[in-house]
């Protein structure tokens, strides 16, 4: 009480009041201590200073006195300044009220309602409608700790971060403004003209502009969707790469890889490892190691072990490039399109998949499965709505010198067939048939059957091959026989020879040794076949027959000739073993030492033809 009274004896002193008094008369900075001025030595250049106020005053709490200063408080810690309407000092420490600016240099502005100041750990608790400015980035929440000593605000009740244009928003966070990194925790929300972006924890550079994904995140921009667990966005260049099970969606369409790029100035997706997308609604599905595909031209190229399927055809290959807009796709390396019932397969495909024309190029093989054929060729032009094909030159080495290949399985054997060109297509597209044709020195080649031609045609349908005389008549060889005429006919049936018609001029030569020559001669011929083996042939207007006759150990015992106006001969083995004539037969026979066994007996027109005959296949590939 002593103490008490003496105190209030001296406030109520003239003196108090007349230092009172001057004490308010005197400049702000008088205030810039809360508690007695220090002694000279003691370094004061951290300390908190008051530069200005409207008014200020002293009070005691707790045992030590405070300073209030109201009205225009403006006060500085080295390069930091604090702006409010009224500031309690206590010590090192602050308590901010209203309309509080912290500036911290030339960067970094700090609003906010009220605020605590802390400093010695020059740290700061700010309340209210907080706003922190850095450059063009403003953060808003309601509740900031702002560490001034390295420029760290740290938020957990939720805030705004924008830069004019995007704007980011979390549950918890903190901002690091000399490293100019934001890290967002709970509920990040991202939004821009361009995209808006949902995750759970997520970082972001406010100069370079760049968000980096920790976590699952969607981000949807426009008509799609892109799903990742890691990777990052470059806001400003519009340019993403997406890790950890990146998936997007667009349009129906949907795609995933290991690794995925987007590039927002070419409107780019690369899908990188393992690349799949699929469109249910159109039935495409794509696998690749990387896809390429532009949304604004809608080109997609697909690299390495691709595989293709729509609700048509199935396409592989190395090197894929797909414009669906155009609905065009180009095979560069060696690739397949499957589109039953045809196949095909080549070094490099161009198609249009509109106009339905197509172009492969470099070891073509080209396969009818329904017809059961296929084509091998350096080149071929097709038409898918057409069903028309034309190749040449040469599957292999050989190329554009060699020439065209179609083989077809025919009695469990192979039939190979070659010319200088070969042409195919559907003549009513109503019926799955198709016509070949076959132009320019046609070569035919299968283990029991042979045959050469100007040109030919094969039509599916009625399984009929027929070889047409241009500069040379045309020939089959059928094991030791030898067919001729101006046009002959070769008739399949389930798979094997059935008939060979012969007409005009036709000739039918046999010979076992190449010594004696067995002729028959008329104008229209027709040998029947039974397992791909001669049984009869009818022989048509002015027949003639000339055959040399065998006793029991195949010795050669004379030779028949006949002539007639038709005639049917019946053979086994290879052999004649009877002979019909119909309408006035004439005939002699002739014994072999009167006939001569040093050169055979020929009819009109005879000729027996080795050098064109096909020895092998490769006989039949290169031009003579």
């Amino acid at each position: 009480m002593v103490i008490h009274r003496a105190f209030w004896q001296i406030m109520c002193s003239k003196t108090y009041r007349l230092l009172l008094l001057a004490l308010l008369a005197a400049p702000a900075g008088l205030f810039s201590q809360t508690t007695p001025p220090p002694p000279a030595q003691q370094d004061t250049s951290g300390k908190i200073k008051v530069e200005s106020s409207i008014t200020g005053e002293y009070f005691l709490r707790d045992g030590r006195y405070l300073q209030k200063l109201s009205g225009k408080v403006r006060l500085r810690q080295e390069n930091t300044i604090v702006f409010c309407d009224t500031a309690i000092l206590d010590r090192d420490d602050a308590r901010l009220i209203g309309n509080v600016l912290i500036e911290q240099g030339d960067s970094v502005r700090v609003y906010s309602d009220s605020a605590l100041y802390f400093g010695n750990t020059r740290e700061s608790d700010l309340f209210g409608q907080v706003v922190l400015i850095n450059g063009r980035q403003e953060l808003f929440t309601n509740r900031l700790h702002y560490d001034l000593a390295n420029k760290v605000a740290t938020y957990t009740e939720g805030a705004t971060l924008t830069n004019g244009k995007s704007q980011l928003t979390s549950t918890r966070g903190y901002y690091n403004v000399n490293e100019k990194m934001v890290y967002f925790k709970g509920d990040v929300l991202a939004t821009d003209p361009e995209f808006t972006l949902r995750t759970d924890t997520m970082a972001f550079n406010t100069e370079t502009q760049m968000v980096r994904f920790v976590a699952p995140t969607l981000i949807s921009q426009q008509n799609s969707k892109v799903y990742c667990e890691s990777g990052f966005y470059d806001i400003e260049n519009n340019f993403a790469v997406f890790d950890g099970n990146p998936q997007y969606e667009r349009d129906g369409q949907r795609g995933r890889s290991r690794k995925m790029r987007y590039d927002g100035s070419t409107k780019e997706y690369i899908l990188e490892g393992e690349a799949h997308i699929e469109e249910p609604a159109a039935a495409r599905i794509v696998d690749a190691e990387v896809i390429r595909y532009n949304t604004e031209t809608e080109k997609a190229v697909f690299v390495g072990n691709v595989h293709y399927r729509d609700s048509t055809q199935t396409i592989t290959g190395h090197d894929v490039r797909y414009d669906s807009r155009n609905k065009q796709y180009q095979l560069t390396g060696r690739g397949r399109i499957s589109d039953p019932p045809n196949i095909i397969e080549a070094d490099s495909i161009n198609f249009n998949n509109e106009l339905g024309n197509g172009l492969a190029l470099g070891n073509v093989i080209w396969q009818d499965t329904a017809s059961d054929y296929t084509l091998l060729a350096h080149r071929m032009d097709y038409n898918k709505v057409s069903d028309y094909l034309h190749a040449y030159g040469a599957f292999g080495d050989a190329g554009a010198a060699g020439r065209p290949l179609m083989k077809s399985l025919i009695d469990n054997d192979t039939l190979y067939m070659s010319a200088d060109t070969l042409t195919s297509y559907k003549p009513d597209s109503a019926l799955n048939a198709r016509l070949l044709l076959a132009y320019r020195d046609v070569r035919i080649f299968k283990k029991d059957l042979q045959a050469v031609c100007d040109s030919l045609t094969y039509h599916s349908g009625d399984s009929i091959f027929h070889f047409f005389k241009l500069d040379t008549l045309p020939l089959i060889w059928s094991d030791t026989s030898q067919f001729s005429a101006d046009t002959i006919m070769l008739q399949m049936h389930a798979g094997k020879v059935d008939q060979i018609r012969l007409r005009q001029n036709a000739l039918v030569v046999n010979s076992g040794d190449e010594r004696m020559f067995n002729q028959i001669k008329g104008r229209n011929n027709t040998v029947f076949f039974a397992d791909n083996q001669a049984r009869q042939m009818l022989v048509e207007g002015n027949a003639q027959a000339l055959y040399y006759a065998l006793d029991d150990k195949r010795a050669y015992v004379g030779v028949n000739e006949t002539e007639c106006s038709e005639m049917r001969l019946f053979f086994e083995n290879n052999q004649i073993t009877d002979i019909r004539f119909y309408t006035q037969p004439k005939g002699k026979f002739i014994p072999m030492k009167q006939a001569g066994t040093t050169e055979t007996k020929k009819l009109e027109g005879f000729f027996w033809e080795k050098g064109r005959r096909p020895r092998s296949v490769q006989g039949i590939l290169f031009k003579i």
